[in-house]
């Protein structure tokens, strides 16, 4: 198996090498906004690396760090300094990058501006449209999107992002062309949360690393959030009380500065710096996300899955440029939209799986104001194991015995959740029995290691490690196809699925475009 695992990793290396020769999908001033914000990312990472370093040395950050944890936070406390970074670089080139999507309509009128995206939307356009292009077009999906919520993205890309463009200023806004100049918006998932972000839907498309290397600019948060709470020369769509405990200028990079140094995957320290600062008084502090990110079994609390850091991805986001779907179990396991889901991921060949979150929705975690505040329970796990939808395996590198599959403990628990849904008793469905039903498919499943430093060779396409069918730990990657090697889905797949999904045959993909 180890000369397997070294094919792999140097196929997935050549793959990531050779995006630069691919065509752009970047305007002209894109490639130059990204590669003048490069440069500035690079000289800003280097100088936070020697205020990480202060700080790692420091007793005051070491007791903070066993205050974490106890005893399982002394390997990490007894570090050196150096060898800490080292390690905090080493799971950043891991980190995942999410956007999440798919929230109910019921969600959407509880939130007005949240677009209710669903998969017919993707193949509509052919990629994850951004709000500015719904806009452009008259869609009703952001028909609940107020003019001071349009305001505050738009303040955003032209201020804290500087991205170069050409649209007019609101009220009038981008035209249909002019909307693909605007930002898809990522999330860095800091804390390996098994559903991304949840907040923003049950479905997260995980991009590829080198996707977001490419066309991506980094924040300490979440823009939307910062103008809604720190510029004062916007109208705030909600004054949040846990406002005040933001330290504003974080994000900015220090007091006195008007506008960040964006960072990028691969000079992001003093964005990651940035955003511990900014939610230091809010549980997300220095140390206690160094502890997070490193420390396995680690927990946190449902606000901190806030926390993220955020990216603007340009150019449009497409199947092919995500290396897996993961879908919440409790909202999406058992329903009509779960077979929608398979037939997509199936079609264009992305790895789909599913997460637990503990057996609940982020929806059902904010009912409860002592869960849901800065500082409450820490119940969600901290890189927590996924497990692989039974028909995703073809798409990926995995090596195991389809018809040893599990494939009638997968279907007979597939039924019985799709039963008691459709039952009287839907609405008494609780943690608990989303747990059992998890219990039952990971006895005999794939399960998904989250992915730490050192698993694999690249995480561009790679995104966890699983027990092979020689139980050897093995890297899980999705596999890439070129046109003329793209296969029709088989048979052996097709069975996989519920009865209600019918694959059609595979339509040619290409390569991805960076």
């Amino acid at each position: 198996m180890r000369w397997i695992r070294l094919l792999m990793s140097f196929s997935f290396a050549v793959s990531a090498a050779s995006t630069s020769a691919r065509p752009s999908v970047l305007t002209p001033p894109q490639v130059q906004y990204l590669a003048d914000m490069r440069a500035a990312a690079a000289a800003a990472s280097k100088n936070a690396e020697h205020d990480l370093l202060k700080q790692f040395g420091s007793v005051g950050f070491k007791t903070n760090l066993m205050l974490q944890g106890g005893y399982k936070a002394w390997p990490l406390a007894s570090k050196p300094a150096a060898d800490l970074l080292a390690q905090v670089k080493g799971a950043l080139e891991t980190l995942e990058y999410v956007t999440n999507f798919g929230v109910d309509p019921a969600y959407q009128k509880a939130h007005p501006g949240e677009p209710v995206l669903d998969f017919a939307t993707i193949e509509k356009f052919g990629h994850i449209p951004n709000m500015w292009e719904l806009r452009a077009q008259n869609s009703p999906l952001v028909n609940g999107t107020s003019e001071h919520q349009w305001e505050i993205m738009e303040a955003a890309e032209r201020g804290l992002y500087q991205f170069p463009l050409s649209s007019r200023p609101l009220p009038v806004g981008p035209n249909p062309t002019e909307a693909l100049e605007r930002p898809h918006y990522l999330g860095g998932n800091l804390r390996r949360v098994d559903v991304g972000l949840g907040r923003w839907g049950p479905y997260s498309a995980v991009v590829r690393n080198d996707v977001v290397r490419e066309r991506a600019a980094l924040l300490a948060g979440d823009s939307g959030g910062w103008e809604n709470a720190c510029n004062s020369s916007m109208t705030p769509i909600h004054k949040w009380k846990w406002y005040d405990m933001l330290h504003c200028d974080a994000v900015l990079g220090g007091k006195g500065k008007d506008r960040p140094v964006p960072g990028t995957v691969d000079h992001q320290l003093h964005t990651i710096l940035g955003n511990t600062d900014y939610f230091d008084k809010l549980g997300g502090s220095l140390s206690r996300f160094v502890y997070q990110l490193l420390t396995p079994k680690a927990s946190a609390t449902p606000f901190e899955t806030l926390l993220y850091t955020e990216a603007g991805l340009l150019g449009p986001l497409r199947p092919q440029d995500m290396k897996m779907i993961v879908a919440s179990f409790a909202e999406i396991f058992g329903t009509p939209r779960a077979a929608i889901l398979q037939k997509f991921c199936v079609k264009h060949r992305i790895p789909l799986a599913w997460a637990l979150f503990g057996g609940e929705t982020f929806a059902d975690l904010a009912k409860d104001p002592a869960v849901a505040r800065p500082h409450g329970r820490a119940i969600v796990d901290v890189g927590p194991d996924r497990i692989l939808d039974p028909s995703s395996i073809p798409a990926t590198n995995a090596t195991l015995n389809m018809d040893a599959l599990w494939k009638p403990v997968w279907s007979e628990v597939h039924d019985k959740v799709a039963k008691r849904r459709a039952s009287p008793e839907a609405s008494k469905l609780k943690a608990e029995d989303f747990k059992e039903w998890w219990n039952q498919v990971a006895a005999f499943g794939v399960p998904i290691h989250s992915l730490r430093q050192g698993d694999c060779a690249s995480a561009d396409l790679c995104f966890g490690t699983y027990r092979s069918s020689t139980g050897a730990k093995d890297c899980l990657c999705k596999l890439e196809k070129t046109d003329g090697e793209m296969a029709v889905v088989s048979s052996d797949v097709e069975s996989l699925l519920p009865e209600s999904v019918s694959v059609e045959p595979k339509e040619s993909v290409g390569v991805v475009v960076v």
